[in-house]
Parts: structure tokens; C-alpha cells; sequence
């Protein structure tokens, strides 16, 4: 594989990505998101919140209210949606629709070969979805500023940029890998929707009945919201522990106590594992596709 080539690839298709509205759009959301969780959250709601579980002893006061507004941001919903909006709707038609419009087929008919073509477009996605994460959490930062005041730890942003960074990638390799067998953008973003609710639900489950919460951090999904939950002890507890438990239909699964290094290796583990085998997955299926179409 060339990297030069690569390169080429990646740079035409942030070309085209920049001439879609779907990613002006997407832009729209992580500011509306950033205003909502870092102005209108605190300033509303107080400049102060405890992290639960409640007897886990970490809090949130006004120097780190940032952190809490992605952490929230990233969970409020169905504790995955949000970073399936921005991951899946970026990479959901990168594959899928080109085929289904055949606008993929001048460039496989240049003299690239299929590695370099399904490399490339996932490096812009992966930048693309860097910039996103990055972006999204200076405006937090900047919004909490304006509302509650000087925010302290900034030497936590790379980190908090990394792990939002790996929850929105983890849906942009499963889009692609959707979108290697599928010729619809949005057939990619409802199988990934689908999926999303029917995981979660059955760890949920399954933890109620075994009570076992750290090691399915590693599945699909599951380890992309998990991602975020822990994101926030790493920075005020490092060193501490945390106590796993959720809820489904009123019941609360057993809980779970383990020390935070510990889960942030697993979350590590999880999302090297489930973008690595979604990348080679998808790339296996694009060549199928490729011979098909």
C-alpha cells in the first residue's frame, strides 16, 4: 500500500465531505450540544453535581464542570446515541452510497488498489471525526467558561478529546463495516440504531443476571458508551475505584466495585478490538462488494 495514494484519497474525499450538507449539519448539532451541556446546564441547573453512583465520592464543582458536560453529553442519550449521530451519520454514506450511486467507480477504476481506496477514506474519516471531538469539547470548555467561570484542569483536555474521540470512532468503523454490505446510508444508520438497542438491553440483562459489567465493556457499542462513564474518574480519581451498576425495567443489576485503572484497560482493550476487527471486517466485505458491483 502506498501512503501517497492514501494520502490523495483522503484529501478528495474531505473535499467532497466539505461539500455536503450533512456535515455542515453535524457541526450544527456539536454546537447546539456544546451551548446546551456547557451554558444552559450549569447555569441552570447549578455549578456543582455529584457523579454518580453517589457513594462513589467524586463530584464535579465549577473547575471541572467541562468535563461533566461531554461526559454528559456523550451518555444523556440511550448512552451511545449521541456518538452514533456524529460517527455513523459522518461514515454512514462513505461506502454505501457510493455504490449505490456508482460515483465509486471512477476511482476504482484508477490505478489504486482496493486497500488504499477503503484506507483512505477511513483516514478522513478518522481526522474528520478527530476535528469533531476536539472542537466539541473547546466549545464546552469555552461555554462553561462563560457560564460559571475559569475552568481548571486544562492538562485534561487531550485526554478528554481521546476518549470522545474513541466512543465516535467505534460507530464510524461499524458504519463502514454496515455500509461494505449494504448500498443505503440510511439503511447503514438504522442497522446501527437497531443494534445499539438491542446490545445494550441484553448486557443490561445479562449483568442482572450474572453480574457481570467489566468484561462486556469489551463487546460492540456497549464499550463505546462505557468509554465516556469512566472518562471522568480517570481525571479526578486515577488512582480510586468505581462502582459499575445499571438499571432495566426498574431492576438495578448487581454492583460491581473496581479500581478505575482497571476498567480504563478494559475500555482500552475494547475499543483497540472492536475498531480493528470493524476495520478488517469491513474492508473483507468492500472487496466482495467491489467483485459484485
Amino acid at each position: 500500500m502506498r501512503a501517497s495514494q492514501t494520502w490523495a484519497i483522503a484529501r478528495y474525499e474531505l473535499t467532497w465531505d466539505l461539500r455536503k450538507g450533512r456535515t455542515y449539519l453535524i457541526l450544527g448539532v456539536l454546537c447546539l450540544a456544546a451551548f446546551y451541556f456547557g451554558y444552559l446546564v450549569p447555569a441552570i441547573g447549578g455549578k456543582w453535581t455529584t457523579l454518580p453512583p453517589f457513594n462513589s465520592g467524586a463530584s464535579f464543582e465549577n473547575s471541572l464542570w467541562w468535563v461533566n458536560g461531554v461526559n454528559v453529553a456523550f451518555n444523556a442519550l440511550a448512552s451511545g446515541l449521541f456518538p452514533l449521530l456524529i460517527g455513523g451519520f459522518i461514515a454512514a454514506d462513505s461506502l454505501a452510497t457510493e455504490f449505490d450511486t456508482h460515483t465509486i467507480v471512477p476511482l476504482l477504476s484508477q490505478p489504486v488498489t482496493r486497500l488504499e481506496v477503503y484506507c483512505g477514506k477511513f483516514l478522513e474519516k478518522f481526522l474528520l471525526l478527530l476535528f469533531a471531538s476536539a472542537l466539541f469539547t473547546l466549545m464546552v470548555l469555552i461555554a462553561s467558561e462563560a457560564s460559571i467561570g475559569a475552568q481548571a484542569r486544562l492538562d485534561a483536555f487531550p485526554l478528554v478529546v481521546f476518549f470522545e474521540f474513541g466512543a465516535i470512532l467505534q460507530f464510524a468503523a461499524l458504519a463502514f463495516l454496515v455500509g461494505s454490505l449494504v448500498r443505503s446510508g440510511s439503511m447503514v444508520l438504522g442497522i446501527i440504531t437497531g443494534l445499539l438497542f438491542v446490545i445494550y438491553p441484553t448486557v443490561l440483562v445479562l449483568a442482572l443476571q450474572f453480574g457481570l459489567q467489566e468484561p462486556m465493556s469489551l463487546l460492540p457499542l456497549v464499550n463505546a458508551a462505557f468509554l465516556l462513564r469512566v472518562m471522568p474518574y480517570s481525571i479526578i480519581q486515577p488512582s480510586g475505584s468505581l462502582v459499575l451498576q445499571g438499571a432495566i425495567l426498574g431492576n438495578w443489576t448487581p454492583q460491581v466495585t473496581v479500581t478505575v485503572m482497571s476498567a480504563i484497560e478494559y475500555v482500552m482493550a475494547g475499543l483497540v478490538v472492536n475498531v480493528a476487527a470493524a476495520f478488517v471486517a469491513g474492508f473483507y466485505f468492500f472487496r466482495k462488494a467491489e467483485v459484485k458491483g
